[in-house]
């Protein structure tokens, strides 16, 4: 059985827009939880969620590391990748969602 994580408090977010084909704009909120412990093991993990895209599931995902601050720059290299995929996302107006190395 797999653990299900929570978010927590969120310490860093980005709001994004989504324009659908039929001209619609749907916001789309990012968001970083606060490393913890592994309630299951040794290791840290940094909880993330992407809510508001219809492309993308809302959950929490769980990146892990051997400490809090991998595991948080872990997570924030994972997003780019996982938000390249998805199509039709803009931050303040361009297509570069400045969120580094990885995705648009």
């Amino acid at each position: 059985m797999s653990t299900e994580y929570e978010l927590g408090r969120a310490v860093a977010s980005r709001e994004l827009v989504f324009t659908a084909a039929d001209g619609t704009r749907v916001p789309v909120l990012v968001e970083v939880g606060a490393p913890s412990r592994d309630p299951e093991g040794p290791d840290w993990y940094c909880p993330y969620r992407i809510t508001g895209h219809p492309g993308i599931a809302d959950r929490v995902t769980a990146i892990f590391g051997i400490d809090s601050l991998q595991a948080l720059q872990l997570a924030l290299t994972c997003l780019p990748d996982e938000l390249s995929d998805a199509a039709g996302l803009t931050f303040l107006g361009g297509t570069d969602l400045m969120l580094g190395s990885g995705g648009s």
